[in-house]
């Protein structure tokens, strides 16, 4: 799934002639993820009616230490990136 992503911008693709640049390579890792999400998506489908009822979120300090977690790893990748 990776590679045609790799081809369209960095290989002299069409992304790459209508003048798309990728900055540390985010263009082709995220747009692959994110059509890759589209794609399971609509593998998948809708949750069933049943888990409606629990969408509360049920472990707050877990919510936190993700959050920290994804903060401190954004800003370490971003600082060396610049």
């Amino acid at each position: 799934v990776y590679a045609p992503w790799c081809h369209w911008v960095w290989g002299g693709g069409f992304l790459a002639e209508w003048g798309v640049y990728d900055f540390a390579g985010g263009i082709v890792v995220h747009v692959t993820a994110g059509f890759s999400a589209l794609a399971t998506l609509l593998l998948v489908g809708k949750r069933p009616e049943e888990h409606k009822a629990n969408a509360v979120p049920h472990n707050v300090p877990f919510v936190a230490l993700g959050t920290a977690l994804l903060w401190f790893g954004w800003f370490g990748f971003n600082g060396g990136s610049a």
